[in-house]
């Protein structure tokens, strides 16, 4: 009796067509950044750059003038072959011209709102996490952000999560 490898491959395919190829996909890290104010609430997963920007479109929350927003992200080593050494988590908040621009701003600039960065050993399923509650004093558009930093020599790569946020 012969048997058809194609009959395997067909529900792979559609699952990984459904999740628009993520579960597909071989990756470093995965990455989650959400932000949630009393009325709404925004995930983002894992991307890479380049291409710059990402391949994904970003998710957009409206928080009003001084509202409480509550951030968090996570960032968990998906690489089985051993430890990931010096990477780098850096986690920001930056103004941004406009909504889902691809050009990412320079958190140490004067358009960083928060720029929080370290680096450590990532081995195999080793993770980190991190949050804040804060308000935002001034309308415009954010980018909140999370990414890995210091890889891309090694995997051609990094790796973030991002959410935009526009304050009215």
């Amino acid at each position: 009796m012969r048997f058809d490898t194609r009959a395997l491959l067909l529900p792979i395919l559609v699952l990984c067509a459904s999740m628009g190829g993520r579960l597909c996909r071989a990756e470093h890290f995965d990455t989650q950044v959400t932000v949630q104010t009393e009325s709404s609430r925004a995930d983002a997963f894992m991307d890479t750059t380049p291409p710059l920007g990402g391949v994904n479109k970003r998710p957009i929350v409206t928080v009003k003038l001084n509202e409480t927003v509550r951030i968090s992200w996570h960032m968990k080593s998906a690489f089985p072959h051993g430890v990931m050494k010096g990477v780098t988590i850096h986690f920001f908040i930056v103004r941004e011209d406009r909504i889902g621009q691809k050009l990412v701003p320079d958190p140490a600039g004067k358009a960083g709102i928060v720029d929080n960065q370290f680096q450590m050993d990532f081995a195999p399923h080793a993770n980190s996490s991190g949050s804040l509650k804060m308000k935002l004093s001034e309308t415009g558009n954010y980018l909140v952000r999370v990414q890995s930093e210091d890889t891309h020599q090694e995997h051609d790569h990094e790796h973030f999560s991002a959410i935009d946020l526009k304050v009215q």
